[in-house]
């Protein structure tokens, strides 16, 4: 019997659920948050000033002035959402996995995936379902997988 994880995730929260087979109920597995993902732009930092020094050791400049800080913030929560199904995967909790997340969250995820989480994944869905009750969850992932 194969076991596929579905996660729903935004830059702010994960929801991981296990299903067993089509048709079947989802049990949820856990759930991930980062708080600073919900802060306020202006209330962000990442660590420094974000300079690095020139290779040149002549000075130092902005590390890439064009990443936001909540743009730095939902890649660190990408990693830890991708670490937590590195364990699942390793650990044989799942046999598929299903990601269903906010469009630009979704970019953060792809990046982060190493090949055996590829090898994994049987659909990637971009839409924002954190904030869907159980019931409703069940329905959508129904609608799109099947």
């Amino acid at each position: 019997m194969t076991t596929t994880w579905i996660v729903v995730a935004d830059a702010a929260e994960a929801r991981i659920f296990s299903r067993v087979r089509a048709g079947k109920s989802l049990d949820q597995v856990d759930t991930l948050h980062h708080d600073e993902s919900k802060a306020h732009e202006g209330d962000l930092r990442t660590g420094g000033k974000g300079e690095v020094a020139d290779s040149s050791g002549h000075g130092r400049h902005q590390a890439d002035p064009q990443t936001s800080t909540g743009e730095k913030h939902a890649d660190i929560f990408a990693k830890q959402v991708m670490e937590r199904l590195k364990t699942g995967l390793n650990d044989k909790a799942f046999d598929w996995l299903v990601i269903a997340a906010a469009p630009a969250f979704l970019g953060h995820l792809r990046d982060k995936l190493d090949s055996p989480l590829t090898q994994a994944v049987q659909a990637t869905i971009d839409k924002n379902w954190v904030q869907e009750d159980d019931r409703q969850l069940e329905k959508l992932i129904e609608k799109h997988l099947g």
